[in-house]
């Protein structure tokens, strides 16, 4: 059974891949350094690489890369109320400014999605007008490929005990156990 819960949490994030309104679509990256503490944001799955390491999309002047770059730790929770599922991962982000995988998802960014990346502001910054934001030619673009190193997930269940598991990276092998939920 704890396969079946670690199957069907990346069953989830794959689907969410190919189905913008599956829940598993957006999560809250939770960052952390000493002077901002922690800092959550709503971020987009983007890909899931070949090593099951999660891709996020950003705007390189955005807060989160500073703090990622003093403490690389982060966590991704997430939720899907219909199937109650909730699957939070710990572990490392890599920020990917000028690779491999910058160029195959910056090539994936089509249409208005570019004005994500180009303002002249970093985001966060106060402003005025919400629809007089100028834009550049520079794009701001970068690839967070979250590494998970543990995952803990919780399945509630009407019928029985809720399940919950965590499963923790060792020696590149998932070590599976149950917890109580």
């Amino acid at each position: 059974m704890l396969n079946d819960l670690f199957q069907e949490a990346w069953k989830s994030l794959n689907t969410a891949l190919s189905e913008n309104e599956h829940a598993f679509k957006n999560c809250s990256l939770a960052t952390q350094n000493e002077k901002s503490g922690v800092k959550q944001r709503i971020v987009i799955l983007r890909g899931i690489t070949a090593n099951n390491n999660l891709l996020f999309y950003t705007d390189l002047r955005a807060n989160k890369i500073k703090q990622l770059k003093e403490n690389s730790k982060s966590s991704a929770l997430f939720y899907d109320p219909k199937n109650k599922l909730q699957v939070i991962f710990n572990g490392i982000v890599h920020i990917h400014t000028d690779s491999e995988q910058w160029e195959i998802n910056r090539n994936n960014i089509d249409g208005n999605a570019v004005n994500n990346y180009n303002s002249f502001m970093a985001p966060g910054k106060p402003i005025k007008d919400p629809f007089s934001i100028k834009r550049t030619k520079k794009i701001h673009f970068g690839v967070l490929e979250f590494v998970p190193k543990r995952i803990e997930i919780l399945k509630l269940r009407t019928d029985y005990n809720h399940l919950r598991a965590r499963f923790r990276l060792v020696d590149g092998e998932w070590k599976k156990t149950y917890l109580v939920p």
